[in-house]
């Protein structure tokens, strides 16, 4: 019996590493993206042109990571946890009862926060029926994927339109600009 207690806790501290290697490795990469490179490019092309490159780079970004992480078949984000806990499993006391009736609030909700708060990336992985299956994108999944480009691009867009139109503004009061 120890043994299997010595061996799960090996497996929670691989799966804690990974997904610490996995988390650290996608907010440097989201830095990169939504506070380099998409104001960058909004500021250059503007809010339509400039949007719809980016919309276009993050659709592209976003589904290779789903072939990556289909294809690495390892829960680097935690959200095949975040899954196994939406749809059940064992409770064991009130927390784990909390997340998963907060988890279970509806795909809507979740399609709409995680597409904001997130990337498409995120939203449909997360979505996808199952939790570690690795199955690739069903017909649903397309659907969710192209949903969430969609909200998650317009948001940013906006977002860092006014950002842009802001941080000009302010170098053209103080005049530099």
């Amino acid at each position: 019996m120890a043994l299997k207690s010595a061996n799960q806790s090996i497996r929670w501290k691989e799966r804690i590493g990974i997904m610490a290697v996995g988390h650290t490795f996608k907010q440097v990469e989201e830095f990169v993206f939504d506070y380099t490179l998409y104001p960058l490019v909004i500021a250059f092309w503007g809010a339509m042109i400039g949007g719809l490159v980016m919309t276009a780079f993050s659709a592209l970004v976003c589904y290779l990571y789903i072939l990556f992480y289909d294809w690495a078949k390892k829960d680097w984000l935690g959200l095949e946890l975040l899954k196994e806990v939406r749809d059940g499993g064992e409770k064991h006391g009130r927390i784990a009862s909390f997340m998963q009736r907060l988890a279970r609030n509806g795909d809507w909700y979740a399609f709409f926060a995680l597409s904001i708060y997130t990337d498409p990336f995120v939203t449909t992985v997360y979505l996808r029926q199952g939790a570690g299956q690795y199955n690739g994108l069903s017909a649903r999944d397309w659907k969710i994927f192209w949903a969430s480009v969609l909200v998650a691009n317009l948001w940013w867009t906006v977002v860092v339109t006014f950002a842009v139109a802001g941080a000009r503004y302010i170098l053209n009061w103080l005049g530099f600009a």
